[in-house]
């Protein structure tokens, strides 16, 4: 019952975020603002992994955590999501400029979602391959 409210409340969501998409393309947004955003996605997020399983063994945590599930990690925790898009929502109408950041936060939530969600699969079987059994 849960997993099926979760596939529920997943499918609202993104219907969500696919409607507000085209009700915003008349909006500004800034490439520069988008690749600044990604940039900055991208390297806090390994600098946040990578740190994070440092400190952690710095404090005596042994895991048996390899450099190809930190990548994975890495990789797949760069989706951004529905949250973001919201918190970017509650931001008031009179902040100057706030239409670049509502428009561009959403192209990256949308960018974000369809290429590195699309693509941590592919990276899973490339990172993670199955030796073949010789016959």
């Amino acid at each position: 019952m849960f997993q099926f409210l979760g596939y529920i409340s997943e499918a609202f969501v993104f219907s969500y975020l696919g409607i507000t998409f085209f009700s915003y393309g008349n909006l500004n947004w800034s490439p520069h603002l988008f690749l600044a955003e990604l940039g900055i996605i991208i390297v806090c997020r390994g600098f946040g992994t990578v740190g994070m399983m440092s400190v952690l063994r710095c404090c005596g945590y042994k895991a048996g955590i390899s450099l190809k599930e930190l990548v994975f990690i890495w990789y797949a925790g760069m989706i951004r999501g529905a949250i973001a898009f919201g918190l970017v929502l509650r931001i008031d109408t009179d902040f100057k400029n706030r239409d670049v950041i509502v428009t561009t936060s959403l192209a990256l939530v949308v960018f974000t979602t369809v290429i590195f969600g699309s693509t941590v699969g592919l990276l899973g079987k490339c990172l993670f391959k199955e030796e073949k059994e010789e016959l």
